[in-house]
């Protein structure tokens, strides 16, 4: 039983003609061969990682709600670290997509972890926020709260909620609340 699994483990280790030779006779050769190296890992891509956002492409905020007091790129969709495996639907495959974070190692993670699911063009900001340019400041910052009244909200219905202030842009608040399933989410309603 030894020997089956021992022959049975050399089948596997190596590929070629295994030699049929009788017990007892000398073999001239080897005629086994040692198996091809797997592969190296596919190292990340060099365009993985930009010093400015792409033109055209959706700004993704992955940063905490306590982050957003230095500011939102204006357009940004804020979907924390964590969320972003439970938001992919919303996430455009055909379009680049740049990732920012505070400082550029988290986002270059998810913009990654965003190209192995599919995401062909996601990348990570290099600097972070502050490679982004144009932000807003979010009004009276983290921590203001205002109640959202009940409507349609992109073609489903929304039930009043009280979502937190993130951003002010002209005359309309861009707003954070969870939804029923506990995720974050972003609302706009006239200041």
């Amino acid at each position: 039983m030894i020997r089956r699994l021992l022959r049975n483990l050399a089948d596997r280790a190596f590929v070629g003609d295994r030699p049929n030779v009788p017990r007892g006779t000398p073999v001239a050769a080897n005629r086994w061969t040692m198996a091809p190296p797997p592969p190296p890992e596919p190292e990340p891509a060099d365009d993985l990682e930009v010093e400015t956002p792409i033109p055209g492409s959706l700004l993704l905020d992955i940063r905490e709600p306590g982050e957003l007091a230095s500011g939102v790129a204006v357009g940004a969709m804020l979907i924390p670290m964590d969320l972003v495996p439970h938001c992919l639907e919303r996430l455009p495959k055909d379009r680049p997509i740049t990732v920012y974070c505070a400082a550029g190692a988290r986002s270059w993670g998810v913009a990654h972890w965003l190209r192995e699911q599919g995401f062909a063009f996601a990348v990570s900001l290099s600097g972070g926020i502050h490679a982004v340019g144009p932000t807003v400041v979010p009004a009276g910052g983290p921590g203001r709260f205002v109640t959202l009244p009940a409507g349609m909200v992109d073609g489903a219905w929304a039930p009043e909620a009280k979502g937190e202030v993130i951003a002010e842009e002209g005359g309309e608040l861009r707003c954070r609340v969870r939804d029923e399933q506990g995720y974050w989410v972003e609302r706009r309603t006239t200041a």
